[in-house]
């Protein structure tokens, strides 16, 4: 019975079969083609991103809008130094945050190993993340005691000027006309300008710029410094991480900025290389508002630098760049430690006061 039940079913798969190879034998259908991908610029720029020739590009972004004339809006001139801290204790220094129980920082949401969003965990992390909670736990003695604001570039000098942060630490370089609107740190990372270009591009110096396209960001000291260079057009974005999209869509032939930040978009493509190695040096510092703007920040100026002495000394901060940065930059170097005299203050203090005529006019 088992066998009679079967045969039928065996004897209908066999016609079937015989038909469709019949079938196949005669039409024989070609698979179809996987399209081939092209090198093409022709896709839509990312949000907020023009070309620009390199004259075109504005100097120091922060102080572009600056109309006094005899403040240096280049990025050239060197910065005074920071405020030296004293022997007060957090709560004489920073009574205002002391009472509202947590430090608010502003920090990157997307550059990875410095500022970025974990994908797995959801939370925030990376080096100025870390950096962010020795601030809050030498106020609070808990370096969870802290709120963390995301801020563009662009954003970074607004959000300190209207009070919606304590402190930014994120990818910021002091620079003269910056320090005309803003109180800097001492500088807690080193950094050296290079390019990130695709594997493939035959771009290996600054040499080989001439008639490329360059991208960079508005608003950092990145599109006033590759101004010295041979470029054949920029291309200025929003955020670092559209500067990479542009160049996987072949809308740029290469990234300039710091090693610092050029490493984090590495390690998310793997087709891409670092190449040159420029000779100038820059330092990121947390960024404060000036004394008086909108508040006295003095003491805030001295709490951060007595961190940065701190993680310094006791070894916190070497663990870690190692942690997030030893990776990708090698071998830490030595920071400076300048703090301004009460003649370089009094000096400064007349620049800012003219900045602030001058953009009042």
């Amino acid at each position: 019975m088992r066998k009679q039940t079967f045969q039928p079913v065996v004897a209908a798969l066999s016609v079937a079969a015989i038909a469709l190879t019949s079938a196949c034998s005669t039409d024989s259908p070609r698979l179809p083609e996987w399209p081939s991908v092209q090198r093409s610029s022709s896709d839509d720029l990312p949000y907020g991103a023009t070309y620009v020739e390199p004259d075109e590009a504005p100097n120091d972004g922060d102080a572009a809008a600056d109309t006094n004339t005899s403040v240096d809006n280049t990025g050239d001139e060197a910065p005074f130094g920071s405020i030296k801290p004293d022997t007060r204790d957090p709560k004489e220094r920073v009574p205002h945050i002391m009472r509202r129980g947590r430090l608010v920082v502003g920090v990157a949401q997307s550059l990875n190993r410095l500022g970025f969003r974990d994908p797995v965990s959801g939370d925030v992390a990376g080096f100025e993340v870390d950096l962010a909670r020795e601030i809050a736990r030498d106020i609070f003695g808990d370096p969870n005691r802290i709120e963390f604001r995301y801020v563009e570039s662009r954003e970074r000098a607004e959000a300190l000027k209207t009070g919606d942060v304590d402190i930014v630490v994120r990818t910021m370089s002091p620079t003269l006309s910056r320090q005309s609107k803003l109180e800097f740190s001492i500088p807690y990372l080193r950094v050296h300008s290079r390019l990130l270009v695709l594997s493939d591009s035959n771009i290996e110096s600054f040499d080989d710029l001439h008639n490329k396209t360059v991208c960079v960001t508005r608003d950092s000291t990145s599109a006033v410094r590759v101004k010295q260079y041979d470029v054949g057009r920029l291309l200025l974005a929003q955020a670092w991480t559209d500067c990479l999209m542009a160049m996987q869509r072949f809308q740029a032939d290469a990234i300039y900025t710091d090693d610092a930040i050029l490493t984090g978009l590495r390690a998310q493509d793997p087709y891409t290389t670092l190449v040159a190695d420029a000779p100038e040096t820059s330092y990121y510092s947390v960024a404060i508002s000036p004394p008086g703007f909108p508040k006295n920040t003095t003491g805030l100026v001295m709490q951060v630098n007595s961190t940065l002495e701190r993680i310094r000394r006791d070894g916190t901060w070497k663990n870690l760049y190692d942690t997030w940065l030893a990776d990708y930059l090698g071998s830490a170097s030595s920071l400076p430690i300048k703090y301004r005299t009460e003649e370089e203050t009094k000096e400064l203090n007349k620049i800012r006061r003219r900045a602030a005529s001058g953009n009042a006019e």
